[in-house]
């Protein structure tokens, strides 16, 4: 997911994760992906995209367990979240 600041700037969804929770972000398949609504759907459009993506990323697991973890929703690691909650494996 890419994000406009008010700079105009544009920053991958990636880049706003803390690094210090996985030096891998670098190597997420969402890094850079244009299809913005499929990572935060609602209600749930979409998530048969991400979870394509994600199928094969290096850092799946990474990412579900920082969503979990860190109260995120949406798309992480393949898997559907609300609050931190997984919705949908």
């Amino acid at each position: 997911m890419t994000v406009e600041l008010e700079t105009s700037a544009h920053v991958d969804l990636t880049d706003l994760l803390p690094l210090s929770d996985s030096r891998e972000w670098h190597r997420a398949a969402c890094r850079g992906d244009p299809n913005h609504d499929a990572w935060f759907p609602y209600p749930s459009q979409d998530f048969e995209y991400a979870r394509g993506v994600c199928a094969g990323c290096p850092i799946r697991d990474t990412c579900g367990e920082f969503a979990a973890r860190t109260g995120q929703s949406g798309v992480w690691g393949g898997h559907e979240f609300d609050r931190g909650r997984m919705i949908r494996p």
